[in-house]
Protein backbone atom coordinates (compact mmCIF):
# COMPACT_ATOMS: atom_id res chain seq x y z
CA UNK A 1 0.00 0.00 0.00
CA UNK A 2 1.33 3.43 -0.94
CA UNK A 3 0.79 6.19 1.60
CA UNK A 4 1.99 9.76 1.77
CA UNK A 5 3.28 10.97 5.10
CA UNK A 6 3.77 14.71 5.39
CA UNK A 7 6.64 16.13 7.42
CA UNK A 8 4.22 17.28 10.14
CA UNK A 9 2.81 13.75 10.44
CA UNK A 10 6.29 12.26 10.71
CA UNK A 11 7.05 14.76 13.47
CA UNK A 12 3.96 13.54 15.36
CA UNK A 13 5.05 9.93 14.93
CA UNK A 14 8.60 10.71 16.09
CA UNK A 15 7.21 11.59 19.51
CA UNK A 16 6.30 7.91 19.99
CA UNK A 17 9.97 6.98 20.49
CA UNK A 18 12.01 7.73 23.62
CA UNK A 19 14.89 9.18 21.60
CA UNK A 20 15.32 11.88 18.97
CA UNK A 21 14.98 10.72 15.38
CA UNK A 22 16.58 12.65 12.51
CA UNK A 23 14.85 12.13 9.16
CA UNK A 24 17.02 13.62 6.43
CA UNK A 25 16.73 10.99 3.70
CA UNK A 26 14.27 8.34 2.50
CA UNK A 27 16.42 5.60 4.07
CA UNK A 28 16.05 7.33 7.46
CA UNK A 29 12.25 7.32 7.08
CA UNK A 30 12.25 3.66 6.06
CA UNK A 31 14.28 2.68 9.13
CA UNK A 32 12.09 4.84 11.38
CA UNK A 33 8.94 3.14 10.08
CA UNK A 34 10.49 -0.28 10.72
CA UNK A 35 11.19 0.74 14.34
CA UNK A 36 7.59 1.92 14.77
CA UNK A 37 6.35 -1.31 13.21
CA UNK A 38 8.33 -3.39 15.68
CA UNK A 39 5.83 -2.47 18.40
CA UNK A 40 2.73 -2.91 16.25
CA UNK A 41 0.21 -5.13 18.06
CA UNK A 42 0.01 -7.63 15.23
CA UNK A 43 -2.61 -9.96 16.70
CA UNK A 44 -4.84 -7.24 18.13
CA UNK A 45 -7.57 -5.04 16.64
CA UNK A 46 -7.86 -6.95 13.37
CA UNK A 47 -4.33 -6.36 12.08
CA UNK A 48 -3.92 -10.11 11.60
CA UNK A 49 -6.57 -10.09 8.84
CA UNK A 50 -3.85 -8.89 6.45
CA UNK A 51 -1.78 -12.06 6.72
CA UNK A 52 -0.94 -15.12 8.76
CA UNK A 53 -2.35 -14.34 12.23
CA UNK A 54 0.43 -16.25 13.95
CA UNK A 55 3.32 -14.51 12.22
CA UNK A 56 4.08 -10.82 12.03
CA UNK A 57 5.58 -9.66 8.72
CA UNK A 58 9.36 -9.50 8.40
CA UNK A 59 9.12 -5.95 7.07
CA UNK A 60 6.49 -3.23 7.29
CA UNK A 61 8.20 -0.60 5.09
CA UNK A 62 9.31 -1.55 1.61
CA UNK A 63 10.36 1.65 -0.13
CA UNK A 64 10.31 5.38 0.55
CA UNK A 65 10.51 8.25 -1.95
CA UNK A 66 10.98 11.89 -0.95
CA UNK A 67 8.45 14.48 -2.15
CA UNK A 68 8.29 18.23 -1.72
CA UNK A 69 6.34 18.13 1.54
CA UNK A 70 6.96 14.64 2.88
CA UNK A 71 7.50 11.06 1.73
CA UNK A 72 5.62 8.44 -0.29
CA UNK A 73 5.99 5.11 1.47
CA UNK A 74 5.16 1.57 0.39
CA UNK A 75 4.07 -0.10 3.60
CA UNK A 76 2.24 -3.20 4.78
CA UNK A 77 -1.54 -2.50 4.87
CA UNK A 78 -1.79 -3.40 8.55
CA UNK A 79 1.01 -0.96 9.33
CA UNK A 80 -0.83 1.78 7.41
CA UNK A 81 -3.85 1.16 9.68
CA UNK A 82 -1.60 1.26 12.74
CA UNK A 83 0.01 4.57 11.69
CA UNK A 84 -3.41 6.06 10.97
CA UNK A 85 -4.54 5.13 14.47
CA UNK A 86 -1.40 6.63 15.99
CA UNK A 87 -1.95 9.91 14.13
CA UNK A 88 -5.64 10.03 15.13
CA UNK A 89 -4.70 9.38 18.76
CA UNK A 90 -2.07 12.16 18.83
CA UNK A 91 -4.56 14.64 17.32
CA UNK A 92 -7.10 13.72 19.97
CA UNK A 93 -4.67 14.72 22.73
CA UNK A 94 -4.31 18.29 21.47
Amino acid sequence: MRVKLKTEQLNELKQQLPFEVVLDQPRDVKGFLEILGHNMPWNEAGYSKFGDPLKRPNRVAFSVEQTEDGYICDVHPAFACYVSGMLDHSRGQE
